[in-house]
């Protein structure tokens, strides 16, 4: 997200009261604290590891939640307190209506004001009241009522607790209890990062014309580059890495999990670890976004899973016919219907502001300047989500998917909710079995209703150019169909969506489903799903030739097949695959035609730069010494993919094409200027290493950060600021904001899981928590924490600090 200029691209009864324990220092002491409170007496236990991991158990699923919003609390609650201001609708009376809501993971950044109006649509909606009262699977299962009601109570508990000191929140008015609504907007907040959560600025812009007189048609130019970003591609930052191996390519025959999402450092959709456990119910150990009671990234005692971001869309547009002089009415089936309108009334803290949403049949209208789509006296456009009216849903797959035994006992959990937002699935079993699935809430949304129902002209150049799809609104025929079985109607069935599962491997960073395993692709799916035979991305690519590498020995990891060992090392090995391809031909162009011109025209002597480069021949990786790697990597962001190829893409060797340095190009060189001239302006030095510029900072503290940028190729992706003031790339020159975040490796043997982490940003956004930068530190070194998972692993821990809740 760092450099894409063009795009905007988750119960207790009384209050506790008492003693409370403070942590200080680096990290917290052995020991047991008991907090107690007035009530029936029931108990949670919360023991929180040497690494601040906490493992919490209770014998309800109520204490499980308490407990679990206890223990997260002491680590981020300003930073969830702020995103509850956000799903609640009141950012502009606290922060300003002109200030920005940022969703980093979305990609978007609309006003506080375009955000407030379109939470208090989403609360005046009927929704929550809907779907909780609603039977399974579109209500809460009784557990998951329990948990999301036990969490609310617990994040109020300890507000009242008078326990709360990071000074982001502390006194500060606009912290206030949440109730389950609260949690369950978050929860709608999370299941539409990839849809609706895009168009929050898009929907709120949207007026009737004044002009109700239909003109000539105008000429449209959608920005093509920030339409590519709106569906997720391997060229893109956000994403993440997943591995899945099975019986064949491990040492021991056991599965084995590589999780390595990419995802935001700051704001709400960061990652916690933990344990959750109600004993013989469930037990899930690994990562979850804040304001989620459940795993979403982890392992129980038979399975491990991860997410990539799919290709997959979540929604599609429609083109609305418009009945003349009236802009708010359009025809369906050659019948002139009004539109719906939904005004809502914003508090600015210095008065109100109200706005009229206009809904339709099709979802809400919309003025989306990106595809050109306006509102105008004879057309008019809107956004159709599929993952509106999925809140509980995606919290039932979740607690199902915890308690899941195999990776097929997996699938038919997410084929049965088909509740997955945005999501590919990787995943491994004790069986030796390994998983990959895109299965999850799509519009069922056909090739062949495609070719009947995009509409001619700009939607159709938005379709061939980016992939979004718009249907005709003006009939019937081209709404989403259904399929037999589905929890909701318009979705496609699991069975049209590509999942299989087997004993090598399969590997997914963010291209189509096409090659989860390069030796079986998969056939064509409806292309809402994703394209087969097209260019695939760089840490694709690299992420395969790693693993077949590592199946054969060959990467000098040590004999054939992974272990936990040789998987961490080869992911923490940071290779560059775009430096293995053309470093070598960068320099000889350079070293042959040293004088330049930027592309602001000034004259650039590119000698020094050379030599640079020439150094980095040496790692071609994002290792902390790597000598000239930020220079490269700057390269990287400024070349013009389009320009850089000798060899074009071939679809008949997706892994290898395409390859070469078009040196022929003028773009190769004068993007190398560029680079140099962005050094200069930041007095970096041209051989600067990843160490001396990508950093972590953690109050005083400058934490070195190690892996490099996906615009080079590396698996472990990491994107930086540069400084330059993008709302969506917080932090000075080289601060690390993106990319690999939770990490997990897990073996799944027959005797329970064996796993390792790190959470790259670490567990607490409060800086008096001695969680703050621990898991930071430890990253940069290279480091990984053990993740015990029973009872017993726990106890062998050193440095363990047990809490007893009652409540």
């Amino acid at each position: 997200m760092r450099r894409r200029s063009t795009a905007r691209v988750i119960l207790a009864v009384a209050l506790l009261c008492g003693a409370v324990f403070a942590f200080g220092g680096g990290g917290a002491k052995a020991g047991t604290r008991d907090l107690a409170a007035r009530g029936p007496g029931n108990q949670v236990t919360i023991v929180t590891d040497s690494a601040g991991i906490p493992h919490i158990t209770s014998s309800s699923f109520e204490g499980l939640g308490y407990g679990e919003a206890w223990a997260f609390s002491e680590d981020s609650f300003c930073t969830l307190a702020q995103d509850f201001v956000t799903v609640e609708g009141e950012r502009s009376r606290y922060f300003g209506p002109a200030g920005l809501a940022i969703d980093y993971a979305a990609g978007a950044d609309p006003t506080n004001l375009e955000s407030d109006l379109f939470w208090q649509v989403a609360k005046n909606s009927g929704l929550y009241a809907e779907e909780t009262s609603a039977p399974p699977p579109v209500g809460p299962l009784p557990q998951v009522k329990q948990l999301f009601e036990g969490f609310v109570e617990g994040y109020n508990a300890y507000l009242r607790s008078g326990d709360l000191n990071d000074p982001a929140c502390a006194g500060k008015p606009w912290v206030r209890p949440i109730t389950l609504e609260d949690l369950f907007l978050r929860l709608a907040q999370f299941a539409t990062l990839g849809s609706s959560a895009q168009f929050i600025d898009a929907e709120a812009a949207a007026e009737p014309p004044s002009d109700t007189a239909s003109g000539p048609a105008r000429a449209s130019v959608p920005d093509v580059a920030a339409l590519a970003d709106l569906r997720e591609n391997g060229a893109s930052t956000s994403g993440s890495n997943g591995i899945g191996v099975g019986s064949q390519d491990t040492r021991s025959g056991d599965g084995m999990l590589l999780a390595n999402p990419h995802f935001p450092w700051v704001g709400a959709d960061r990652f916690w670890m933990a344990q959750l456990t109600v004993p013989g119910s469930y037990d899930m150990e690994g990562g979850t976004l804040m304001g989620f009671p459940l795993i979403g990234i982890g392992f129980n005692s038979s399975i491990a899973w991860t997410h990539t971001v799919s290709t997959d869309e979540r929604f599609t547009f429609y083109q609305l016919k418009l009945v003349p002089g009236d802009p708010t009415s359009y025809y369906v089936n050659g019948k002139a219907t009004p539109m719906g309108k939904e005004t809502v009334t914003v508090s600015t803290g210095n008065g109100s502001v109200s706005h009229t949403f206009y809904t339709t049949r099709w979802g809400t209208v919309i003025d989306f300047p990106a595809a050109d789509y306006e509102w105008t006296a004879s057309t008019a456009y809107t956004v159709d989500d599929a993952d509106i009216a999925d809140e509980w849903r995606v919290a039932n797959q979740y607690f199902e998917m915890g308690r899941a035994t195999s990776v097929q006992d997996l699938l038919r959990v997410e084929e049965r909710y088909l509740a997955t937002p945005l999501f590919n699935t990787i995943a491994a079993d004790d069986h030796g079995n390994a998983l990959y699935a895109d299965v999850g809430n799509t519009p069922n949304v056909s090739s062949k209703l495609i070719a009947a129902c995009l509409p001619p002209g700009t939607p159709t150049l938005v379709y061939e150019e980016a992939g979004l799809i718009t249907l005709n609104g003006s009939t019937t025929n081209c709404a989403w169909q259904t399929d037999k079985g589905t929890p909701v109607p318009g979705i496609f069935d699991g069975s049209q969506e590509p999942h299989m599962i087997r004993t090598d491997y399969v590997e997914n960073s963010n291209d189509s489903y096409w090659l989860a395993n390069p030796s079986d692709p998969f056939p064509a799916y409806s292309p809402i799903i994703g394209d087969i035979d097209v260019q695939q991305g760089l840490r694709t690519r690299l992420g395969n030739e790693m693993i077949a590498e590592r199946v054969a020995g060959t990467d000098g990891l040590g004999p054939p097949k992974f272990t936990i060992g040789t998987m961490q090392e080869m992911w923490e090995s940071d290779r560059s695959l775009l430096a293995e391809l053309v470093l070598k031909p960068l320099v000889a162009d350079c070293e042959s035609a040293p004088d330049q011109k930027a592309s602001d025209g000034t004259s650039v002597n590119l000698t020094a730069a050379c030599a640079a480069l020439a150094d980095y021949e040496k790692y071609q990786n994002g290792d902390l010494d790597a000598a000239g790697g930020w220079l490269f990597t700057l390269w990287g962001d400024y070349v013009n993919p389009a320009d850089m190829w000798a060899t074009p893409f071939n679809p008949a060797q997706p892994l290898t094409t395409p390859s070469g340095l078009n040196t022929s190009s003028a773009d190769i060189l004068q993007a190398l200027a560029d680079a140099v001239e962005n050094l200069q302006a930041n007095r970096i030095p041209l051989a600067a290493t990843f160490g001396q510029v990508q950093h972590a900072t953690r109050g005083a503290v400058v934490i070195p950060i190690h892996g490099c940028s996906d615009s080079i190729g590396c698996f472990n992706a990491i994107e930086t600021s540069l400084g330059s003031g993008d709302p969506l790339s917080p932090g000075d020159y080289g601060e690390a904001n993106y990319g690999s975040s939770l990490v997990i490796t897990a073996g799944l043997t027959p005797h329970g899981p064996v796993a390792e982490g790190i959470l790259t940003y670490s567990q607490a956004t409060d800086p008096l928590s001695p969680w703050y930068a621990n898991m930071t530190r430890l990253y940069s070194e290279k480091h990984w924490v053990y993740l015990p998972y029973t009872p017993a692993q726990l106890a062998t821990q050193p440095g363990n600090e047990t809490t007893v809740l009652t409540y």
